[in-house]
């Protein structure tokens, strides 16, 4: 069984951890948040820590001490960074990289662009963990073994429908067109008709359906498609934690 990949989650408001917190589980994430920055030094240094996400400015010198404090430590693996915050400066940026730093990003952000950027990090670095498989709207895509799940139900799809799924999780939310589509699933898409998306969409749908509940997959006129998520509870917590991550 592939254990949860371990998130250790710094961010002084409150409000905004909780809701991070709570779609990061939903996720499929466990998560780990220290109350404060030497809580945080301590809990970094843990074998079972995949990916430590920071909240920081760029005024507050006390995180980037911390940061290069884990970094320079020789009793510490090593720990993916992602911090986020903001706005901040170019300098500060630049600052936070030669920290060691994997990633930023600068508020506003959405939950769904937080989810994204922790799954491409633990995938170049971690691929073995959960960062290998995909979760979104209630789906369970497991790259490696090629195995689709709705709700704990089986999807059988075939390999061009697999990587068509693949890809509108990996950008839940977010409208794909079709040549972005045929780009990112087919070896050679130039060889291959617009027409043909539509049909393996309208089959992935089909199969989709099978396993229960709602659709899954918009069509979203003259553009492309988009998969959302039909979870509403999910959705009302995402759409509150936009609200805060963005300062609304």
């Amino acid at each position: 069984m592939v254990r949860k990949p371990v998130v250790l989650l710094q961010e002084a408001d409150v409000t905004r951890r909780r809701m991070m917190e709570f779609n990061l589980e939903v996720e499929g994430f466990a998560v780990v948040a220290p109350r404060d920055l030497p809580e945080l030094e301590r809990r970094v240094c843990d074998a079972d820590i995949d990916l430590a996400v920071l909240n920081w400015d760029g005024a507050d010198r006390q995180v980037l001490n911390a940061l290069q404090a884990l970094k320079s430590a020789q009793a510490a693996r090593y720990v993916p960074l992602l911090v986020i915050g903001g706005p901040v400066s170019e300098e500060d940026r630049l600052v936070a990289y030669e920290a060691g730093v994997d990633d930023i990003m600068v508020s506003p952000f959405s939950v769904a662009e937080l989810l994204a950027r922790i799954r491409a990090i633990l995938r170049r670095t971690s691929p073995e963990l959960g960062g290998r498989i995909v979760r979104a709207a209630g789906l369970a895509l497991d790259v490696d073994s090629g195995r689709v799940t709705r709700d704990g139900k089986d999807v059988r799809l075939s390999q061009t429908e697999f990587r068509i799924l693949q890809y509108l999780m990996e950008h839940v939310g977010k409208v794909r067109t079709r040549e972005q589509i045929r780009a990112a699933v087919w070896e050679k898409p130039g060889q291959v008709e617009i027409r043909a998306i539509d049909v393996r969409i309208t089959r992935l749908r089909r199969q989709l359906r099978i396993a229960g509940g709602s659709e899954l997959i918009r069509t979203i006129r003259s553009i492309g498609y988009v998969l959302t998520d039909e979870q509403p509870r999910v959705q009302w917590e995402r759409a509150a934690a936009d609200a805060v991550l963005s300062g609304v």
